[in-house]
């Protein structure tokens, strides 16, 4: 696989979150910017994935194609200088965070996940640097 392909997850199902049911995530190996990630999702399925617990955060790891080493783009974003907020709006606030070390460090806007762990990125890279 081109390790220079930017990956994105996707989170589809609309009764998920009153039926109990583990919400459903998709992967999809295409190189796009936040927002283009942001769009493609709610053209074809609902949003961006949003993550409320470990569980979740094992699932989206775990969907990744096997061999993939770099990040992926989840649906937190920067609502205000100190909030977090989930793009699909259902959890206006986010409750959960997973950042890595040393993270949220003010360099971003839109939030990308590498082996479960939770970076800043500016959301306009279709490609960003190594997360490792």
């Amino acid at each position: 696989m081109d390790g220079s392909l930017f990956v994105l997850l996707l989170l589809s199902g609309l009764f998920w979150s009153s039926s109990g049911l583990s919400r459903p995530y998709f992967y999809i190996n295409k190189a796009m910017s936040w927002p283009e990630a942001q769009s493609y999702c709610r053209e074809r399925f609902t949003d961006l994935a949003t993550a409320d617990s470990m569980d979740d955060v094992n699932r989206l790891v775990n969907i990744v194609d096997a061999g993939y080493s770099g990040s992926v783009w989840i649906g937190l974003k920067r609502g205000t200088q100190t909030r977090w907020v989930w793009s699909d709006g259902e959890n206006n606030t986010s409750q959960y965070y997973n950042w890595d070390s040393r993270q949220p460090d003010g360099d971003g806007n839109c939030i990308a996940t590498y082996s479960g762990a939770w970076k800043f990125w500016i959301h306009l890279s279709k490609n960003p640097k190594s997360m490792e």
